[in-house]
């Protein structure tokens, strides 16, 4: 029988590009699959819904756009997987002003890092100039246009525009494939979730205390990008929305809400932000770059641990309650991980986030590609399950608290 999965983009900045490639194979394989029909039935799946944060939510827009029906076209896998890879490489820094323009950035970034004097002043206050509301960053961003820096490449919303430019012509009412993107209401602190499914009208709008349910728009998508250090918050509907990093990274809870049909049988996350810190490193980290890394990585997963948590508990709750109500009003759901090879992630940095170069995003790119490839020959027997899967070492574990203890 055909899967049901579904699919979290974690937030990492370029980093994200492992799971550019990641998603090209797996949306390779579903075409595959429609096109073979000597394929094992339970190697086949279809994908239901998609969520994303910060730079996976870019990832999320596209493969979703790309599959969405149109009123002029339907949508496809070949189309997905094309405009992902084709806003990936508008994405990153062209040849020329733009290439000199992210070696700039990303080695402030680098400095700052290093606590290296720029310029005679340290990295801190130097990249503090890079802050969207100041006069340097207002002054310098006027003039990149003239020295032949695309407006894609400075311009979050102009990028959406120009990858999306049917999204007015989706048609909502055909739409199979569920879109959710997490980001952070400034003011109030709502944990914010614009879904597809709101547009469809299958979901209500709605805010309870501090969280709130929204329809998918690209401002949505745009804010969920927005770091503050970098660009101002995005106001939509007279409130201001930054990262979902804050909030969910990404949004997986909606997912197994509502009634069991809609429900995927797999949840499967894309992880970018590793669980623990390199183990050939000292046991804590130390220095300001050390702390600042670990930190960004710990904001990127310690929420969404909490979401899978709670789904492993369900998990428990639907086998020890099977023949009774609540086990026949819910199902299980898979949790999988795929993941950056270990030897790669313990030589990222927080400042490699911003490191724009088409070099870089192409190395991510390909691997993503080979990992998701050698996973996909591997699921769905041969596959681990979180939360196994999310570490890359064994950590030491008592087992699971007893249920009476919630």
């Amino acid at each position: 029988m055909t899967k049901k999965v579904a699919i979290a983009c974690q937030g990492g900045g370029m980093h994200a590009a492992f799971e550019v490639g990641a998603l090209t194979e797996i949306l390779n394989n579903i075409d595959e699959q429609k096109k073979r029909r000597d394929i094992d039935d339970k190697k086949r799946f279809e994908l239901v819904g998609i969520s994303g944060t910060s730079a996976g939510a870019l990832c999320a827009l596209m493969v979703w756009y790309g599959l969405a029906p149109k009123t002029n076209r339907p949508g496809s896998e070949h189309e997905a997987s094309a405009l992902l890879n084709d806003v990936w490489d508008n994405f990153v820094a062209a040849p020329g002003v733009e290439s000199v323009l992210n070696f700039l950035t990303y080695s402030t970034f680098r400095a700052e890092e290093a606590e290296i004097p720029v310029l005679g002043l340290n990295a801190p206050i130097f990249s503090g100039g890079l802050d969207p509301r100041g006069v340097i960053y207002k002054t310098v961003a006027a003039w990149l246009p003239n020295l032949g820096v695309r407006q894609r490449y400075l311009d979050l919303e102009y990028l959406l525009e120009k990858a999306c430019p049917d999204f007015d012509a989706i048609d909502w009412e055909d739409l199979t494939t569920r879109l959710l993107i997490g980001a952070s209401e400034v003011v109030n602190g709502l944990e914010t979730v614009f879904d597809s499914d709101v547009n469809k009208g299958t979901q209500k709008r709605d805010v309870y205390y501090w969280r709130q349910r929204l329809p998918l728009s690209l401002k949505g998508v745009a804010g969920a990008g927005t770091l503050p250090t970098l660009r101002e918050a995005e106001l939509i509907d007279g409130r201001y929305y930054w990262d979902g990093l804050y909030s969910q990274n990404p949004p997986v809870r909606e997912f197994v809400w509502g009634p069991v049909k809609e429900v995927p049988d797999e949840l499967w996350i894309l992880r970018i932000n590793p669980q623990q810190w390199p183990e050939h490193w000292p046991e804590e980290p130390k220095t300001n770059a050390e702390i600042k890394d670990r930190q960004n990585e710990l904001m990127g997963n310690l929420s969404l641990h909490k979401e899978l948590d709670f789904i492993l508990m369900v998990n428990e709750w639907v086998e020890r309650y099977k023949n009774e109500g609540f086990g026949k009003q819910h199902k299980k759901v898979i949790v999988r991980t795929i993941k950056i090879k270990q030897e790669t992630v313990d030589n990222l940095r927080y400042s490699s986030k911003f490191n724009r170069s088409s070099n870089f995003m192409n190395q991510l790119r390909d691997e993503g590609r080979q990992v998701a490839r050698h996973w996909l020959n591997k699921w769905p027997d041969k596959a681990d399950c979180y939360p196994r899967d999310a570490a890359y070492r064994e950590i030491p574990t008592t087992g699971r608290p007893s249920l009476r203890g919630f």
